[in-house]
């Protein structure tokens, strides 16, 4: 079962089941979970372009440290945007392996980054979800 502050890989069709969030496994932090409904934010390495030229508003940064989250490298989680299902269940194969969670002082931070200005609530598309990941199922 995942729950609030697991980190998990997953592929999510969007904006659309082509684009390279379908195509790719990216990590995405759970913000909450109710039964069978949750809330992700995404994660990515940060990378160069993304210092000189600002794409998103609200996000945190935050360095590879095994102690607080599970990343490999320099992350930069996007609090723009906040990608919700609805009746699916994501099995625990999809946590990261050298750690599963985020520890509660990063958590709190991408909680007030969320609701500093808001963000864009994005519904996954569920059918498209499950055709992409083989560890996501239908409750």
């Amino acid at each position: 079962m995942i729950n609030t502050k697991d980190v998990i890989r997953m592929k999510v069709p969007y904006p659309s089941i082509s684009d390279t969030l379908a195509v790719k496994s990216h990590m995405y932090i759970c913000k909450g979970e109710d039964g069978s409904d949750y809330e992700f934010v995404k994660c990515q390495t940060l990378k160069p372009y993304m210092l000189m030229r600002s794409i998103m508003c609200h996000y945190v940064d935050e360095a590879a440290d095994l102690t607080r989250n599970p990343f490999e490298r320099e992350t930069r989680i996007d609090c723009d945007k906040l990608f919700s299902s609805t009746g699916v269940r994501y099995d625990d194969g999809l946590k990261t392996t050298r750690r599963p969670d985020i520890c509660q002082a990063l958590y709190d931070r991408i909680i007030a980054e969320l609701e500093a200005d808001g963000y864009n609530e994005i519904e996954i598309n569920e059918d498209e979800l499950l055709a992409i990941n083989s560890l996501i199922t239908k409750v």
